[in-house]
This record gives structure tokens, C-alpha cells and sequence, in this order.
């Protein structure tokens, strides 16, 4: 038989032999688009989930910022934006009154030409377009503390963000391996938040027993929510997409309350029946392909779909290589999973040498390649890179196979072409409170 899956823009074809057993092949449930976004905004502006209509929280405000995603996500701002503004618009809201701030993270900052295909010429002409810098602390407030189970999270916000009298975040939800789910408060923390405010949530999440990949409620996301709190995050509106990266669901207002109701239909969107976990997963990072640090989505679904001791085939571009403003991700990567986790514990988020996010990222491969074998297939990842990572590089998704086959002694093959994306649930898990 013969399958692919995406490469980035490409497509990667292998053949399978009739030995294996084909244990599953990622398909997620086909759902229909909305036919109009632009009549399910609207409805979600002027009846949201637990806050009063935009239109009325929007009146007389002068000072209205929009955070954005940046590049490493993938909802249709050039879509939603116009639709947005011009219901603000509507309601007396001028366009000096309003600026848009893209919530990068920890990421590197975007160029003009990515700025422009993220939201549109028309948009960037039109608009002040500010980007966050976490690296930058002259931009950051100092907002004290939040607990959250325990953890103390220290709040470090772009002072763009803190300076708005009505904040809203536009964004999307789709599985995630450490808030559980993408959305909702994820656009403050860690969006437009400094490193130690962003380390101290996402080590909370590194030092569970499991990765919380589509766990709703877990340390992370809670810290993230306590955060947005803090800051004053006023309103959201988060899309949730098919497969096919069609609008089918919008969830507008509070962002606690309406990011939970978009959380079960985002399950039932990227879920991927998984009847038995496979001995060898092929597995593409798409559409999480920019670099190492995106890229490891896929391989956390993989990691939730395949058996101990067995063989996980990784296709990724990692156009960009590794990682960016985190350099310390090598070190931390040379650690076994024990290792890192009693390292982590001793660290304060506030130790920005030692980097708590990029340990975070690192207990999540240490965690993986400590359970399977990892074969890589890439272009962007240097032979050192894959030897810090603990993979072992092959030339094409074909050959991995075929080594695969002569190591494994099971028959059960899984694929997930669309890794970055994808919830496995096991079939015992369907009616059971999953991750």
C-alpha cells in the first residue's frame, strides 16, 4: 500500500508492506465549514459566552489593543481582522483608537513581509502594528505575583498590554502540549509576557507525571488564566478549524468560559482514534513546520499513539532549524528525563540563564526518546542538532521504514499526517475523562 504525508509544501510518499497491520491512519472527523463567518462573528460580538456585547464594552474606549498571533500559528487573520474592525467601527470606535500587538511569545520577532501576509496590506497600512519582545524588559511591567495550585508565577507583561483600557485576543484552540489546549488566556501567557513569567507555567506543566497534551485543566493553564486575570485580558474571540483548516465553530466573551465551551469542539475536531498504539508511527509535524521548537507537537502525538520500546518515524522540515532565543535548549537536551526534572526543581523562573522554558521543551523529547526510538526525516536540523536531540537521521521516510521493520518485531503501523494538530484517544478513553 502506499500513503503519504504532508512535508511541509510537499508530500512525502513510502510504501508499506502487507505484513504490517495498518493500526491507524490519523483521520479526523469530517466537519462542515460555517457557511458564514462573517454572520458568526457577529453573533458571538453581540451575544458572548459570560460578558457584555463588544459593542457595549467597546464604547468610549481610546485606547483598544487586539493581540494577534504570530507566524508559528495559523488562524485567518486576514478573515476575522476586517470583520472585527469593522464592527468596532460600528459602535464609534475610530482606527486611532485601536492598535494591534502580535504576542510572540518567546519567538523571534516577525519581519514586514511575514507582518503583511499574517494580517494583510490593507491592515498594516492602516493600523499601528507593535510586536512583543520578551527579551526586551524595557517593555515589560513588573505586575507582583499570582498563585496558581501552588505555583507562584512572577508577572512580567509588555507594558502595551497592561496600558489598554479594553484588551482583546484573537486566536485559535487546537491541542496543546502543555496548556492542554491552545486559546483563550495562551494569548497573555506566554504571548506578551516576559521569560520568567512564561518558564514558571511551563515548567509547572513539564513536571507532571504526563504530558498534558489536551488535559483542559492542568498547573500551566491554570497559571495562564491567573496571569490573564492579573493583566485584564476583557474579552476573546477564538475560532476553532476542521482538519482541512476550515473555520467550523466561533467562540467569543469571557476567556475563561468561552475558551472551555471551544475546548470540546476542538476534541471532537482533532481527535484521532487510536485502536491500538502502533510498534512503528510515521508521524509529519505539519502544520507546525517552521522549526524544532514547533515541530516537537507532532512528535508529542506520536509519543501518545506508539507502544514502549517502539520506533517513531519523524518527517519535519524545521525550515529554521532548532530553535530561536534559546540557547540553552542544547544543554538542557543533553539530560535524561531524571536528570532534567531534579535540575528543574532547584531553578526559580526568575533564573533566566538557566532557561526553565527551553527545559520544558527538552523533558518533553527526553520523555519520548526515552520511551521510543526516534528516525528522523528533515532538511532544516543539522547532523549535530539530531545528535543533541537523540534521533537517528535518514534520507527518506522510506528508508526509515525499512530499518524500522528489520528491528521491530510487532506489526502494528500507525500514521499521523497531521501530527502538529492531532489528539490521540485511545479507544478506551473515548468515553473517559482523557487528557
Amino acid at each position: 500500500m502506499q500513503f503519504t504525508v504532508p512535508f511541509g509544501k510537499l508530500n512525502l510518499q513510502f510504501s508499506v508492506p502487507s505484513k504490517l497491520d495498518i493500526a491507524f491512519t490519523g483521520d479526523m472527523r469530517p466537519v462542515a465549514p460555517i457557511s458564514n463567518i462573517k454572520k458568526a462573528i457577529h453573533e458571538q460580538l453581540d451575544y458572548p459566552i459570560g460578558t457584555p456585547s463588544l459593542g457595549e464594552m467597546a464604547r468610549d474606549k481610546k485606547n483598544i489593543v487586539i493581540l494577534i498571533e504570530d507566524n508559528t500559528r495559523h488562524t485567518p487573520l486576514q478573515d476575522i481582522l476586517p470583520i472585527l474592525i469593522e464592527y468596532l467601527n460600528g459602535f464609534d470606535v475610530h482606527d486611532s483608537d485601536i492598535s494591534f500587538l502580535v504576542a510572540l511569545g518567546t519567538h523571534r520577532l516577525m519581519t514586514q513581509n511575514e507582518m503583511v501576509e499574517k494580517i494583510g496590506i490593507d491592515l498594516y497600512k492602516r493600523f499601528r502594528v507593535f510586536q512583543h519582545d520578551a527579551a526586551n524588559y524595557d517593555e515589560l511591567v513588573d505586575l507582583g505575583y499570582v498563585d496558581a495550585d501552588g505555583y507562584n508565577i512572577p508577572v512580567h507583561v509588555n507594558r502595551i498590554a497592561v496600558e489598554a483600557d479594553l484588551l482583546i485576543g484573537v486566536g485559535d484552540i487546537v491541542p496543546h502540549s502543555d496548556a492542554g489546549y491552545s486559546g483563550g488566556s495562551k494569548i497573555i501567557q506566554p504571548g506578551v509576557c516576559g521569560f520568567a513569567t512564561t518558564a514558571a507555567t511551563h515548567i509547572a506543566a513539564a513536571l507532571l507525571p504526563e504530558i498534558p497534551l489536551g488535559m483542559a485543566e492542568n498547573p500551566c493553564r491554570l497559571g495562564m488564566d491567573q496571569v490573564a486575570k492579573k493583566v485584564g485580558l476583557s474579552f476573546i474571540l477564538n475560532i476553532v478549524k476542521n482538519s482541512e483548516g476550515q473555520v467550523i465553530a466561533v467562540f467569543g466573551g469571557d476567556f475563561i468560559k468561552a475558551h472551555r465551551e471551544g475546548i470540546a469542539i476542538a476534541k471532537l475536531a482533532y481527535g484521532v482514534k487510536i485502536p491500538r498504539l502502533a510498534d512503528i508511527a510515521v508521524v509529519s509535524s505539519y502544520p507546525c513546520d517552521l522549526d524544532y521548537w514547533q515541530a516537537n507537537k507532532g512528535l508529542i502525538s506520536a509519543y501518545f499513539a506508539t507502544k514502549p520500546g517502539g520506533i517513531i518515524i519523524f518527517a519535519t522540515p524545521c525550515y529554521e532549524g532548532l530553535e530561536h532565543n534559546h540557547p540553552k535548549l542544547r544543554d538542557w537536551l543533553k539530560l535524561t528525563f531524571r536528570d532534567a526534572l531534579a535540575k528543574a526543581k532547584t531553578i526559580r523562573p526568575e533564573d533566566l540563564e538557566e532557561d526553565l522554558v527551553a527545559a520544558d521543551i527538552a523533558m518533553c523529547n527526553a520523555r519520548i526518546r526515552e520511551k521510543c526510538k526516534v528516525f528522523i526525516v528533515t532538511d532544516g536540523l543539522s547532523d549535530e542538532d539530531i545528535d543533541i536531540l537523540g534521533y537517528v537521521r535518514f534520507p527518506t521516510i522510506q528508508s526509515a521504514l525499512d530499518e524500522a521493520l528489520r528491528l521491530s518485531s510487532g506489526s502494528d503501523l500507525g500514521i499521523l499526517p497531521k501530527g502538529g494538530i492531532s489528539l490521540p484517544i485511545l479507544s478506551d478513553e473515548i468515553n473517559g475523562n482523557i487528557r
